[in-house]
């Protein structure tokens, strides 16, 4: 692969993989807007992204084999195809039901291109220079959830909440337009697996039983799905405990999104000077010493930018200088299933963050304290569940350098 067509598909990865955070964040200015245009409750509107994340998550069980099985070309374009329709759909949407049906058939069809975004990269480079390039994805990535609530805010105070879904809708056509004509096929043909149900479902338990890879996946999860206490709450956050309106959301976006990237420009930086065990270590540490400054700031003093956000942007570092490692890691333990691994990290990651949205979130949104403790138990979660596949990793490391 040349250079110039490297450059091609992590620009791509990376538009693919920011169709989450765009289809998450943009419109959460727009939560009073939507609750008044259909006369619904916040927990109700909070449900629509639970909705999404949970159609997104299970989903990813099916796209992933079907990018072993196809390619990850074709899989990334339906995909594409299908989300910019169905966010069309939530702009027309007559009726909140009709809204709900499209933001989880949004979840469905959005899965696909960040599949096969991540196999794509994994087959086109070696072990550590996937771990570079997944960096830089997530460094470009990072961008999205930073940018997003201020489009959805401007759009919101300029235009009414339909736009943003029509933005939505315009950014997943000039995705598809990126892959289908400057993105060649990356699968090696050796590597097609069969969608047999009785064989993909084998497929499936075999993958599960990986002594290392399910714990992995688990660990990434919980580390996620701390952040996203703060994503799935941000309406109230910014609304409720802050006190301030739609169009100042980049005060919690812009620091979070910034410490996303500057975790990302270092798991970059030092992926060819530590090893990835050190790397993961390094931000399960920053990543703690994060939860505990949240916790002992808003438990000390009133609700305030300074007793919330620098805490949780230290947090949002930790994360982005975890997750290329991780999951690296992960799709090395199925070197053959890339498509089949990045559907099950997928899956428990997106899946986990939707639990946090519908389950967690309307229980813990109204007190800081009660978010920040929320936060502090799913980083100790991910720690113990890091630790105890921790001495065993090296062995999985040697195996898999060369493949």
């Amino acid at each position: 692969m040349s250079h110039k067509a490297k450059i091609r598909l992590i620009l791509f990865a990376a538009l693919g993989n920011m169709i989450a955070p765009f289809s998450i964040d943009t419109y959460l200015p727009s939560f009073p807007a939507i609750e008044s245009h259909y006369q619904v409750s916040r927990d109700m509107l909070a449900a629509s992204m639970g909705a999404y994340l949970a159609a997104f998550a299970i989903t990813t069980l099916i796209w992933g084999p079907l990018a072993d099985r196809f390619g990850r070309k074709k899989v990334a374009t339906i995909s594409l195809l299908g989300f910019a329709f169905s966010s069309g759909g939530c702009a027309l949407a007559a009726t909140f039901d009709h809204f709900m049906l499209f933001r989880v058939l949004q979840g469905v069809l959005a899965g696909g291109v960040i599949i096969a975004a991540r196999a794509m990269i994994r087959d086109s480079y070696p072990a550590n220079e996937a771990q570079k390039a997944m960096a830089i994805v997530m460094m470009v990535f990072a961008v999205g959830p930073a940018i997003a609530p201020i489009i959805g805010g401007f759009l919101q105070l300029h235009f009414d909440w339909e736009s943003i879904f029509w933005f939505l809708c315009a950014y997943g056509l000039l995705t598809l337009a990126l892959i289908y004509f400057f993105i060649d096929e990356t699968q090696n043909p050796e590597h097609i697996q069969s969608i047999a149900p009785k064989r993909l479902l084998i497929s499936y338990g075999h993958s599960l039983k990986h002594p290392l890879f399910i714990r992995l996946v688990l660990a990434q999860s919980f580390v996620f799905g701390g952040f996203f206490v703060y994503i799935a709450g941000s309406a109230s956050l910014i609304f409720d405990h802050l006190k301030l309106g739609p169009e100042d959301f980049w005060i919690q976006f812009v620091p979070m999104v910034s410490g996303m990237v500057l975790g990302s420009f270092l798991a970059h930086q030092l992926s060819n000077r530590q090893s990835p065990l050190r790397m993961a270590n390094l931000a399960f540490l920053i990543g703690g010493s994060a939860t505990m400054l949240n916790l002992i700031l808003v438990s000390f003093n009133d609700p305030h930018f300074w007793s919330v956000i620098p805490a949780i942007s230290l947090y949002a570092f930790a994360v982005s200088l975890s997750l290329p490692v991780l999951s690296i890691l992960a799709m090395d333990c199925l070197p053959e299933k890339r498509g089949m691994a990045a559907s099950l990290q997928s899956l428990l990651q997106m899946g986990m963050a939707a639990l946090i949205s519908i389950l967690v979130v309307p229980l813990v949104h109204a007190s800081l304290i009660e978010m920040a403790v929320a936060l502090l138990s799913m980083w100790l979660i991910g720690l113990l569940l890091w630790l105890s596949v921790y001495r065993q990793l090296p062995k999985l490391a040697n195996q898999v350098q060369n493949f």
